[in-house]
């Protein structure tokens, strides 16, 4: 089964969850407040260098770099890794504490050897770490040195802790994943309200979109796709094109059973609510390691449930009024 990739906009949220007290940390250890809210779509557009990057001169190339702001953050941000002696506590209040740890890291990954170093951020009770979050890195490619990734953050005085994820290489900067995380001061956790990776956006606990991908082209042999939506798990479909059919199916039934119905309500919405909300509770996301198979299984979910509401309101269609 393949997946298509789509950086989507982000927006910022407010989160359902009740906290506490304002977390008084220091400036030089918060971040920087434009990741709190992202264009993705314009930071890929503005961060993309053009083909003939490379045969123009100085001044132009310094006049396409100035367009992409995060060209801006690399020193800031390397400051605070020199400010950071392995662990660094940030926050106390009482027996709660907010930590930041660094560390070296390395990994393999299809034949490339990566390594560089991370800040990680821990929530701490009574000496005890509850929970953590990687909340920056620096690494590059050590194998070819084609690529340097990067993960920027923000930790505003709410409690809301934002981060960027980022991939460098010839062609640009290219954004990757943004998260909205809530620090829980009673259930010792950091919440992921957000997650927008890519093309797909994630809002707890009952959004979930998927934007259509622009640049893919698709192409299907005569009656691969309609075999796709029998069963979307053959190796040559995209499930996000089964989704998104279905979902536009549900779109336009939902509004003729409106017109037919003599009804003003909004009848797609309140479906998509409910079934976004079950199927984002049916799958926990463990790691990122695992984000791939979770999205998986969210899309499958979402394509079942689909199916099942398009029957119903078909049903509807049929009755007469």
């Amino acid at each position: 089964m393949k997946h298509s990739f789509y950086i989507g906009i982000v927006f910022s949220l407010v989160s359902a969850y009740c906290y506490s007290q304002p977390f008084d940390i220091e400036e030089k250890y918060r971040g920087d407040p434009y990741f709190s809210k992202v264009n993705m779509q314009k930071l890929e557009k503005d961060c993309t260098l053009p083909l003939d990057y490379e045969d123009l001169d100085a001044a132009k190339q310094a006049k396409i770099k100035k367009r992409c702001q995060l060209y801006n953050f690399s020193s800031y941000f390397h400051n605070v890794y020199d400010l950071i002696d392995k662990t660094t506590v940030i926050y106390q209040k009482n027996d709660l504490m907010l930590a930041l740890n660094k560390e070296t890291f390395s990994f393999t990954q299809e034949d490339a050897i990566f390594s560089g170093f991370k800040l990680t951020l821990s929530l701490n009770k009574n000496n005890e770490t509850k929970d953590a979050i990687i909340l920056a890195n620096d690494f590059m490619n050590r194998t070819s040195l084609l690529s340097v990734g990067y993960q920027y953050y923000y930790i505003a005085p709410s409690g809301d802790i934002y981060t960027l994820s980022l991939i460098e290489m010839d062609d640009g900067i290219g954004p990757q994943r943004w998260r909205h995380y809530k620090i829980d001061e009673k259930n010792l956790k950091f919440h992921l309200v957000q997650m927008y990776d890519r093309h797909y956006q994630v809002s707890y606990p009952d959004n979930f979109t998927i934007l259509p991908d622009p640049d893919r082209i698709k192409y299907y042999e005569k009656g691969q796709f309609e075999r796709c939506l029998k069963d979307e798990s053959e190796d040559f479909c995209y499930v996000d094109d089964v989704y998104l059919y279905y979902l536009e199916q549900l779109n336009q039934k939902t509004a003729q059973l409106a017109e037919q119905t003599h009804t003003t309500k909004n009848l797609f919405f309140p479906f998509k609510k409910k079934r976004d909300k079950l199927c984002l509770s049916k799958n926990v996301l463990l790691n990122d390691n695992k984000l791939v198979p979770y999205l998986n299984e969210i899309i499958v979910c979402e394509i079942k449930q689909l199916k099942q509401e398009i029957k119903r309101v078909e049903k509807e269609l049929a009755k007469e009024y």
